[in-house]
This record gives structure tokens, C-alpha cells and sequence, in this order.
């Protein structure tokens, strides 16, 4: 396959940083009531140096990467070789309106990647606590005509949508991450008339730079719409509504995300099989989880009843598993 470069995209904050709590806090009180305490709880924002791990597993296992860009807020990893040359740093004043400047919601901010400067045709975004689990090649993400490959999964509860009451019955009983999912599966329901409902296999997604801009145009009024807040909210949109949408106008490729059956998790994984992107949090099981099945892509969600003990056993785990240092970092 020869597609041409392909970039990766990170959004990195440091919560742990006095300037970004005191912005973080102003603008809270100014927002007071509009959010709920999951939604912007320190767990949010709290840095483990999960972008130093995550650094070090693209070295590991995605060296084919052509350049790194760690969006961000007035801020750097004070581990990071700035002088590498394939690294570098976007602050949001280059790539978002200065009236959208301090953002804390990452739906909003993931809106305005695709003006980095020099940002390929082809990416990759993720966030910082997201990682290659295992070597992996670009068709992974992209096919040979070099359109994305979507990895998705059903959402327990239901999927599939039967008509508009039915979606006003399951949003009003949603929370607020799964109400920006399924705003996104309105707009999609919308243009497309597709019932089922896929969410984010949540990991790291593959995009083409010109069909997110053609997205951010066709739906340019909902997301204007939801513009109104610097937290993340459930007027929010999941940014599934991109890669979904350049699957349903023929230009991306669905691959649904199961889970290992009761019998591979608990009895017999069978030789060779690896879960292809999982998702956990800051615990013992997710540990055994990712040691057992080896997935290609995790991704490890920060505990909002996570105590300290739980971060340094993470970043123990980070370290057992990549434990190289990569030109990404300072000597």
C-alpha cells in the first residue's frame, strides 16, 4: 500500500499544572451547572505521563508513523525532545477561534485538527491515554484505496434505533458521554436513515483529512450548535459522527469490534487470537486483561474513584510494558 505519509494526532493536557487549574476553575463557575461532576472531574484532566507511554509503544510497534502533533493548551511535556524532528507541539491558538480559547471539552477541540499546518492527507488521532499494544501495520487503518478503516462496537443496552420516539426514550435515559453519541446517530439517521447504533471502538481512529472537512461542512449548523460550552456536555457530538459518516457515503470501511466470548476471556484463548482494540480502567483486571489478550490498540480510562496507589501501579504497568525510552523523550 502506498498512500503517502500518515501523521498522528494527540490532545494532551496537563490537569496536575497551577495556570491550567486556575483557567480550569474560572471558567467552571462561569459554566456553573451546565455539566455534570463526571464530566469535568480532575480525573479528566489528571497527566500519569500516559504521552511518554504512548510515545514509547508507536516507537515500539508504529514506527512507520511520519509525524507526531500534540495539540495542547499553553503547555509541554516537560519530558518531550521538542528538537526531534518528528515531533511537534500545536497550541489551540494556531488551529481554533480565540473565542473558543480556554477549551476543556475534547469534542470541541478534536473539531479543529484538521488545520494543523502540515497535517497529511492520511492520520491518525488519539488521545494521550491511548496505545499500540502490539507491531501494526498501516492497512490496519487504511485500505489499499487509502480510505479508513471505522472500528466500532454495539453499545450493550441496544443496537439499533427504531425511529425517532424510540431515540428521544433512550436519550432521555442516557448519560451524558452516550447522549453525544447519540446526537451524532441523529445526524447520521438524518442524512442517511440508518437505524443501527455503533459507538467508538475507542481507540485510536483513522482519518483522511479531506473528508473530515467535508464532514465538519455537512454538518456545520448541529455543530455550531453545540459550540456554546467550554466543558464537555451532553450537547456535545461524538466525534464517531466524522468516520461514521465517511462510512455511510462509501468512503470508509465498518469494522464491528466483539468481545471475546465467555469461553476465550475465562477458559481457552485460542493460539494466536488477540482482542483488537479494548478498553479498560485503571485497575488490577485491566492489567490481566491486556497481558492475556495483547491487543493491538488499548486504551485506559481514567477511574474517577481512582486512588493514588492505582496511578503508580499503571505507571508501573506502563513502564513493564514499554520500558525503552524513545527519541520522543529528553535524555
Amino acid at each position: 500500500m502506498n498512500i503517502g505519509p500518515i501523521d498522528m494526532v494527540y490532545c494532551w493536557c496537563d490537569g496536575n499544572d497551577p495556570a491550567f487549574q486556575e483557567r480550569k476553575n474560572y471558567y467552571l463557575q462561569q459554566e456553573k451547572g451546565t455539566h455534570d461532576s463526571d464530566s469535568v472531574g480532575n480525573h479528566r484532566f489528571a497527566d500519569n505521563e500516559e504521552l511518554r507511554y504512548s510515545l514509547r509503544s508507536l516507537t515500539m510497534y508504529a514506527p512507520w508513523i511520519h509525524h507526531v502533533y500534540i495539540v495542547t493548551d499553553r503547555q509541554t511535556p516537560r519530558w518531550l525532545n521538542t528538537d526531534y524532528e518528528k515531533v511537534t507541539v500545536i497550541d489551540h491558538s494556531q488551529i481554533m477561534p480565540q473565542e473558543l480559547i480556554p477549551c476543556f471539552s475534547s469534542s470541541i477541540i478534536e473539531r479543529y485538527i484538521v488545520n494543523i499546518p502540515g497535517l497529511s492527507e492520511h492520520f491518525l488521532y488519539g488521545n494521550d491515554d491511548m496505545f499500540f499494544g502490539r507491531t501494526i501495520v498501516p492497512e490496519f487503518f487504511f485500505t489499499s484505496a487509502g480510505e479508513p478503516v471505522v472500528y466500532v462496537k454495539y453499545f450493550e443496552k441496544f443496537k439499533r434505533i427504531e425511529d425517532l420516539a424510540d431515540f428521544e426514550n433512550k436519550y432521555n435515559s442516557a448519560s451524558t458521554w452516550m447522549k453525544t453519541n447519540l446526537r451524532a446517530w441523529h445526524l447520521l439517521y438524518k442524512n442517511y436513515g440508518k437505524h443501527e447504533f455503533y459507538v467508538s471502538a475507542h481507540n485510536i481512529d483513522a482519518y483522511r483529512k479531506s473528508l473530515f472537512q467535508e464532514a465538519l461542512k455537512k454538518y456545520n449548523e448541529a455543530l455550531s450548535e453545540s459550540m456554546h460550552y467550554r466543558f464537555r456536555n451532553e450537547n456535545d457530538i461524538e466525534r464517531c459522527l466524522f468516520n461514521m459518516d465517511a462510512v455511510y457515503n462509501g468512503h470508509g470501511t465498518l469494522k464491528l469490534v466483539e468481545t471475546p466470548s465467555f469461553w476465550k476471556k475465562h477458559i481457552h484463548k485460542p493460539k494466536g487470537y488477540s482482542w483488537v482494540c479494548y478498553c479498560g480502567s485503571e485497575d488490577e483486571k485491566t492489567r490481566k486483561q491486556i497481558c492475556r489478550f495483547e491487543p493491538y490498540l488499548f486504551c485506559i480510562n481514567a477511574d474517577s474513584k481512582g486512588q493514588l496507589e492505582d496511578k503508580q501501579a499503571m505507571r508501573a504497568f506502563y513502564e513493564q510494558l514499554f520500558p525503552a525510552a524513545s527519541p520522543f523523550e529528553r535524555e
